[in-house]
């Protein structure tokens, strides 16, 4: 344990002094300040404008499962980058020979930076939202979505050969708002065809505030947890 706190500690120096990665620990700060305090706005614009009730209220929710996503995400993505980087100067063979370990490398680099996002998540969700999301749904969405971004550190780390590949294939792994989109907007049987994506569970889960698709969440999850496994373990832990 103490291994694993030591290359935490180095884990985070390696954010600190960067500034684009330690950007990416405010950004969902600044993206929630902007949601509360922007679109409100906007839309009390609009409705005078339009001489209307409500044109951006419904989907208020839908930026809410916006906003639960990028957190996690931003997070795992400096998680991500600092392993690219490690992968580039050998660091991460090094740090795999020591008492940390293979576990305990991917415990500092991705599980522990996945807990806190979980948790920084749902104070985010707490303050900002600007539905009337659920405590319960909001712990569960941020579940899942820690989850999502440990597939997308995963996916960049596995196929990202440098830290511009790397920003460019998280720009790529924005595909997975598209599940929050069929959830929210395709409401005929055709719509399932999102759920090869967690985020169209998380979707479901919080508009039919259904238990239920907590299930399919996991499951699919944790099939593209199981795709990815053994190219990101040829790369990073061999």
């Amino acid at each position: 344990m103490r291994a694993v706190r030591s290359a935490f500690r180095q884990f985070l120096g390696s954010i600190w002094n960067d500034y684009m990665l330690l950007a990416c620990l405010f950004s969902p700060i600044l993206m929630g300040l902007a949601f509360k305090i922007g679109v409100p706005a906007l839309e009390a614009f609009l409705c005078g404008y339009f001489s209307q009730t409500a044109i951006l209220a419904p989907y208020y929710i839908l930026l809410d499962l916006l906003l639960s996503l990028m957190t996690p995400l931003m997070l795992c993505f400096a998680g991500a980058m600092v392993m690219l980087e490690e992968l580039d100067d050998g660091t991460a063979k090094y740090l795999l020979v020591t008492p940390l370990g293979k576990a305990g490398y991917l415990c500092s680099r991705i599980g522990v930076v996945a807990v806190l996002s979980l948790l920084y998540n749902i104070i985010i969700m707490l303050i900002f939202s600007l539905s009337d999301i659920s405590g319960y749904q909001i712990i569960l969405s941020a579940m899942l979505n820690s989850v999502i971004s440990i597939i997308v550190a995963m996916l960049v780390t596995s196929f990202a050969r440098n830290k511009v590949e790397g920003m460019g294939l998280i720009k790529l792994s924005g595909f997975m708002i598209f599940g929050f989109l069929g959830a929210f907007f395709i409401h005929s049987p055709a719509g399932y065809l999102a759920g090869i994506l967690p985020s169209f569970w998380i979707a479901k889960l919080v508009l039919d505030q259904d238990l239920f698709f907590l299930l399919p969440g996991i499951l699919v999850s944790s099939a593209w947890i199981a795709l990815l496994y053994n190219r990101f373990s040829s790369k990073v832990l061999s």
